[in-house]
């Protein structure tokens, strides 16, 4: 029965823990019966040494798994070095050896010491309560509380360790059930704690960091287009589209992408928070042909199953840094944003996403034209679609026209004169670009995408070839996150043309094509008017007490129950109870008696007290007729008699120990463990 409950306590922990990984519950499961590897070597040789074998064969194994190329590493490093590895993957971590080491390693050594302590009489409840909460705490930490948000696990491993109250031998150094349910409490409240005051033990690592060479992706669109059919990558999954790169900063020559990526398990939060409505979305692809460092995604990616992947956490692009290889298949999750068109409709956008409305050098004609766009427009949302048509309007997609989104050839895709090349014709590049711009000039913040639009499935398989390339511009908007617009068609993406036409239909002017300025000479530098942004308070956080001041009154409030709890036990059992008190006193001094040594001759050290307290003792086991702790009538005034004598042998003992000793005297959790 006893090891029924272990085993019940173990795999509720360890399922738990395992939701710290990306579908790695069977892994976890079967750790959580390593320790009865341990309960069979136990007949064989000592505990002590059946529990090491364990511990070394688990870790010689996690050693094979987590070296990889490396096989010269020291053994030691490799195993030390999976923890950073861990710290530094996404969330839910993927199922790869090298991650799945430490938590395995946790797990068995839990289950290894929580077995082997069940196979002992007196401990049997204690040490499965502490690697419950062990594992439990480690799940919250690395979840930061996400894996237990409503404290239903916490509860069942209350339930099931008070349970084993009831089907455990009780004799020997136990916890109660009240301060078994107290500690499980504490522990439970310090995981939510620790997480919620801005503890992150992912900060504790530095994440690696790589470098892409090529910042701007933009120019390959053509290449693309020349090569057509040529399959780029395979993919299952809903019809969303798949997002290459993002490009958030503009010079005025070019847009650039981010050129530092770190582990998709980075702690620091996106510039922009994630919209309010979303989706989670999940595709299976496979490279037949794409090539370089970026990795194909979706929204805002949430895990990759390569552990290898790396991110730019501000725009969710993902890079690997060895390269695409052909054969590659990886499984990723990520955020889709989906407001609705009346969220959209009195949207404000943020006044403080400068780097994304940043415009260096902005030419007058630029900033004139999208101001005139935009002049009967009466809110972010109306400015971004009138930009997304004027942009269309009498311009035409072209795969061979010039390469580029400088100002220059911007103008010249804008306003250039029939017959010039580049006139009125662009690649996606350039509709994206033009909108991207405009759409900064009257103060909304944009990037530009490069990806691939979702094509029609065959065989439940959707082939995307270099035809399918294509960039888009997307606008952020306050509480609903970024939105994608279309100036190619108008409808490929982003909100849907019925809301579109109805917001046109309400600016008419919009829909006819602005003029530039005809000033004699064009500034060399002015600035655009920008929209005034409703500014909303972001909500302050109320503020707690840090984590490194909240824990330790959390174990110290634990411990002063536990002992308080083992006083009251005592004071009850009579004179036997009384003399252990004693016995107490004498650990927390550190002046604990010989086991070989006699309770008179204990007694006579410390005086009248001492030795009359010894003589009861002697009564309550050797003659427990006369009232002892073995009767069943035993009377109150002898009980009291007890209890007042181990009070004075305890202030004798108390003024013999050090200071330190008397500082934590009510907190010393030794005397839980003395039997």
């Amino acid at each position: 029965m006893k090891y029924a409950w272990v085993a019940a306590v173990l795999v509720a922990g360890s399922l738990h823990l395992a939701q710290a990984w990306d579908g790695a519950f069977v892994y976890f499961g079967l750790a959580a019966f390593a320790g009865f590897l341990a309960l069979l070597l136990k007949r064989l040789v000592p505990a002590g040494l059946a529990g090491l074998a364990v511990m070394v064969l688990a870790l010689t194994g996690g050693f094979f798994a987590a070296r990889g190329a490396e096989p010269a590493r020291d053994p030691a490093w490799v195993l030390l070095d999976t923890v950073p590895r861990l710290l530094t993957a996404a969330r839910p971590a993927p199922a790869t050896p090298e991650l799945l080491v430490p938590g395995l390693l946790l797990v068995v050594g839990v289950s290894t010491a929580t077995v082997l302590s069940v196979a002992r009489r007196g401990t049997a409840l204690f040490v499965p309560a502490l690697g419950a909460a062990v594992l439990y705490v480690s799940a919250a930490l690395l979840t930061t509380g996400r894996a237990d948000r409503y404290g239903l696990v916490a509860l069942v491993l209350v339930v099931l360790l008070a349970l084993g109250w009831l089907v455990i031998d009780r004799r020997g150094p136990v916890v109660p059930p009240a301060v078994l349910a107290t500690a499980l409490a504490a522990l439970t409240l310090l995981a939510f704690v620790l997480p919620a005051n801005g503890f992150e033990p992912r900060k504790l690592v530095h994440p690696p960091i790589t470098d892409v060479a090529i910042a701007n992706p933009l120019p390959q669109l053509a290449a693309w287009a020349a090569q057509g059919e040529t399959e780029l990558f395979r993919m299952r999954g809903p019809e969303v589209p798949v997002r290459l790169v993002t490009l958030s900063r503009y010079s005025g020559a070019s847009w650039e992408a981010s050129s530092t990526y770190g582990p998709l398990g980075v702690v620091d939060p996106p510039d922009l928070p994630v919209g309010g409505k979303f989706q989670d979305t999940t595709v299976d692809l496979r490279i037949t042909g794409l090539q370089g460092e970026w990795l194909p995604g979706v929204g805002k990616p949430q895990s990759v199953s390569l552990s290898d992947a790396m991110v730019d956490p501000d725009t969710g692009s993902l890079v690997v840094a060895e390269g695409l290889k052909t054969g590659l298949s990886y499984t990723v999750r990520g955020v889709v944003e989906t407001p609705a068109e009346t969220d959209l409709a009195e949207a404000s956008v943020p006044a403080s996403a400068t780097r994304y409305t940043a415009l260096p050098r902005l030419p007058f004609t630029l900033a004139e034209y999208a101001r005139q766009a935009t002049a009967t427009a009466r809110t972010p949302y109306e400015k971004a679609v009138a930009l997304e048509q004027v942009v269309r309007l009498n311009r035409r997609p072209d795969a061979e026209a010039p390469v580029g989104s400088s100002y220059a050839r911007l103008e010249t895709f804008l306003f250039g004169a029939p017959g010039e090349a580049g006139a009125g014709a662009g690649t996606a590049e350039q509709f994206a670009s033009a909108f991207a711009v405009l759409a900064r000039a009257v103060g909304l913040p944009t990037r530009v995408v490069v990806g691939f639009q979702p094509v029609p499935e065959r065989d439940g398989e959707r082939v995307v070839r270099a035809a399918d390339a294509t960039a888009w511009p997307e606008v952020y908007f306050s509480g609903w996150g970024w939105v994608a617009f279309d100036p190619v068609s108008g409808n490929g993406s982003g909100p849907s043309a019925a809301s579109k036409r109805e917001v046109l239909n309400r600016l008419a002017s919009t829909t006819a094509k602005p003029t530039p300025t005809s000033l004699p000479s064009v500034p060399p530098l002015v600035q655009p008017s920008a929209v005034k942004p409703d500014v909303v308070a972001a909500p302050q956080a109320p503020a707690g007490l840090p984590f490194w001041v909240l824990s330790p009154l959390l174990v110290l409030l634990v411990l002063y129950v536990a002992r308080t709890s083992r006083r009251l036990r005592l004071r009850a059992a009579g004179p036997v109870g009384a003399w252990h008190e004693v016995l107490d006193s004498l650990q927390l001094a550190g002046l604990r008696p010989r086991a070989s040594r006699t309770v008179p001759d204990v007694g006579r050290e410390w005086g009248d007290a001492g030795m009359r307290l010894a003589a009861m003792v002697d009564r309550a086991a050797f003659a427990p007729s006369a009232g002892g702790a073995r009767g069943g009538g035993q009377a109150a005034p002898e009980v009291r008699d007890g209890w007042r004598l181990a009070r004075q042998v305890r202030k004798a003992v108390r003024r013999k120990a050090s200071w330190w000793r008397r500082v934590v005297w009510a907190v010393d959790p030794r005397p839980l463990f003395r039997r």
